[in-house]
């Protein structure tokens, strides 16, 4: 896995919508799933980020299995 085909997705909403835009992200590429979720002192919502291996072609999604690949650790962070 190459970490050039890694990106980032910053989520800002309530958290169930935000929640659900990170399952529909890994429902087309292989990630991270939701993670790192923030909540900010007097914001509404949450921040959620979402790391996604594009590389893949959509509809390949899912989450990564950490023991699965290696480099597993990079793409989590």
């Amino acid at each position: 896995m190459s970490d050039e085909s890694v990106i980032t997705i910053e989520i800002r909403d309530q958290e169930k919508a935000a929640l659900e835009a990170a399952q529909r992200i890994s429902a087309l590429f292989l990630s991270s799933g939701p993670c790192r979720m923030r909540r900010t002192p007097g914001e509404a919502g949450v921040q959620l980020l979402v790391y996604a291996d594009v590389s893949r072609s959509p509809g390949e999604g899912g989450y990564l299995d950490r023991d699965a690949a290696d480099g597993a650790g990079a793409f989590l962070r």
